[in-house]
């Protein structure tokens, strides 16, 4: 039975599929995903820019990948007046207004994270003034979208995962990384209904606790997976003990999930991270740099994979009771989706579980468009619900044609020295005088029985209207 009421709404159809192109720009690169009656038809991504070349503001051979995709399906040239409605991820002004706090709160130490995250942040103020309509305008003969919505970041994540799911109702567990406030959260999905329940607000992010632990026992992103196939630890008692520091110094875990980062420890002027010199002396051992792991390394692995697996089993054990739902969707990095296949798999909470199944920034991008789909237009899941599934017994699924970098796409260049004197002037005249004023006039945080901030609040057409 469904938890949640359902008034589909007839959503406008200028074809005759109904299309929405979603559209995600993020720290991990840009993307674009075209659905086509509900189904992801094409997604591609657009890399990151090299660091000192300013972010990727505006996917724009993506975008043009997608409207070829559309028009292809369709028979004929589509562009973006064509969309029932044009989704892009997140809330652009309220993501600045988030990146110029943390600028104020590390102000003046903060001058590098400025430099380094500051085109990105006024790129998204500009698409949260226009900016955006016009780059659409520009990737489709001056034509202007009918529809243009911004869903939650966190919201994009949970869609992501749960829209393609075979279930009819699921706890969804996101933790994808900061995007307005929230770093991670805990939704309820029913039908075609997505409820806010639990959020965690930046920067006590469970994604950067566990980037920070893999990448201090020696494993990158892309080798994350090593880290949950590494041998058992060669002294439990020691590596007991660092699990012991992880779980209490590193970061205040309570029983439900919710943590805080321990300030101490991360350098918060640097974009929250690791204060190697301080990690070392709370361990006892440099990072590793590489080579096989043996003695007091070996032990810190297992240690840093028992608490990522804790902290996503106490996640997992808090979405549970939140829910009471069989099923859990989850949208999270690679070391995170390992250990919801560790202790939260072995625990049996969930009889049936979903993957997010693209990339993360074209699962922004599908996200995107699905919340505006069911969400913002209303219209029923074509998805067939499954019956109960069990770890491992995925159903078949297709998943959207992959594309590398699209055509047309053009390499960023390095900030001109114009811009560079710019945002240190800006840094030096605005954010360093306010920053000092507000570190001054600031109070100590209260502690609580919880780290989560509660929402408790079902998301609605009216939610993805506004840009900020």
């Amino acid at each position: 039975m469904m938890l949640f009421g359902k008034k589909p709404q007839a959503a406008p159809k200028k074809t005759a599929a109904q299309y929405i192109l979603g559209i995600s720009s993020c720290a991990d690169g840009a993307a674009a995903a075209m659905l086509r009656d509900g189904k992801v038809l094409f997604s591609a991504f657009e890399p990151p820019p090299a660091p000192g070349c300013g972010a990727a503001a505006f996917p724009a051979g993506a975008v043009a990948t997608a409207l070829e995709k559309a028009s292809e399906a369709e028979g004929e040239i589509l562009g973006v007046k064509d969309m029932a409605a044009v989704a892009f991820c997140g809330k652009p002004q309220r993501e600045y207004d988030r990146l110029r706090g943390e600028w104020l709160a590390a102000a003046p130490a903060g001058f590098g994270r400025f430099m380094e995250t500051a085109p990105g942040a006024f790129n998204k103020r500009r698409l949260a003034g226009g900016l955006l309509a016009k780059e659409l305008s520009a990737a489709s003969w001056g034509e202007k979208p009918a529809l243009l919505l911004y869903p939650e970041h966190q919201l994009c994540c949970a869609a992501s995962a749960f829209y393609p799911s075979p279930f009819e109702d699921a706890a969804i567990l996101s933790l994808d990384g900061p995007g307005e406030e929230a770093c991670a959260s805990i939704s309820l999905g029913s039908g075609e209904k997505i409820k806010a329940l639990r959020e965690l607000i930046c920067p006590d992010s469970p994604q950067a606790l566990a980037g920070a632990l893999t990448a201090y026992a020696g494993f990158g992103p892309e080798s994350a997976w090593e880290l949950f196939t590494a041998p058992p630890p060669a002294d439990p008692a020691r590596s007991a003990k660092y699990l012991a520091a992880m779980t209490g110094e590193l970061a205040a875990l309570r029983e439900d999930g919710s943590l805080r980062l321990n300030k101490r420890y991360f350098k918060a002027a640097a974009g929250m991270k690791p204060d190697t010199a301080r990690w070392r002396e709370l361990f006892g051992l440099p990072a590793r740099a590489g080579g096989p792991l043996a003695g007091a390394q070996l032990d810190f692995a297992a240690a840093a994979r028992a608490a990522i697996e804790e902290i996503v089993f106490r996640l997992g054990a808090q979405a549970k009771r939140l829910t009471c739902s069989n099923n859990l969707c989850l949208c999270a990095s690679s070391e995170l989706k390992l250990a919801a296949e560790g202790k939260l798999k072995t625990a049996g909470l969930f009889s049936g579980t979903w993957s997010q199944p693209y990339s993360a920034p074209e699962g922004k991008a599908a996200g995107a468009a699905l919340a505006a789909r069911h969400i913002g237009l209303g219209m029923h899941r074509a998805t067939a619900y499954g019956s109960r599934l069990g770890w491992g017994e995925t159903p078949e699924q297709p998943l959207p044609e992959e594309a590398e970098t699209p055509v047309k796409v053009q390499q960023a260049k390095p900030l001109a020295a114009g811009a560079r004197l710019f945002y240190s002037a800006y840094f030096w005249a605005a954010v360093a005088p306010k920053g000092l004023n507000r570190r001054r006039s600031a109070s100590a945080p209260q502690e609580s029985g919880s780290f989560y901030a509660v929402r408790n609040s079902l998301y609605s057409t009216e939610d993805l209207r506004s840009p900020g």
